[in-house]
């Protein structure tokens, strides 16, 4: 899908990111204790952006599936001759697209540790 590999690019700019936030602050002039809140902070910042990056992505993909289904819901009400199989395998497909939604969003949550 599109959308998985645009939060796997996503997710690997965010993390490469704060590897490179992480080495410059160890080559930083100053105290540990200063370089380790710096990096705190910057784990911090870069975990919060991926989940909303992830929380982004996901209202995207629900969107586009309820007006999928909207769509569907019209063109089968306007009459539109389809089969009583045709009819159950679009729900199945929909359904199917929803769990593996949430089933990806789930993995990346705990990724992330959220």
């Amino acid at each position: 899908m599109k959308n998985e590999d645009g939060v796997k690019v996503a997710a690997a700019f965010l993390i490469g990111g704060a590897i490179g936030a992480a080495i410059a602050l160890l080559y930083a002039p100053q105290s540990g204790r200063e370089t380790r809140k710096d990096i705190k902070r910057t784990a911090r910042r870069v975990r919060n952006e991926a989940a909303d990056l992830v929380e982004e992505t996901i209202n995207r993909v629900d969107d586009f599936v309820d007006e999928t289904k909207e769509m569907v819901s019209e063109i089968i009400g306007r009459g539109v001759e389809l089969s009583g199989a045709a009819k159950k395998e679009i729900v199945k497909t929909l359904e199917q697209g929803q769990k593996s939604l949430e089933k990806q969003k789930n993995r990346v949550m705990e990724a992330i540790g959220i």
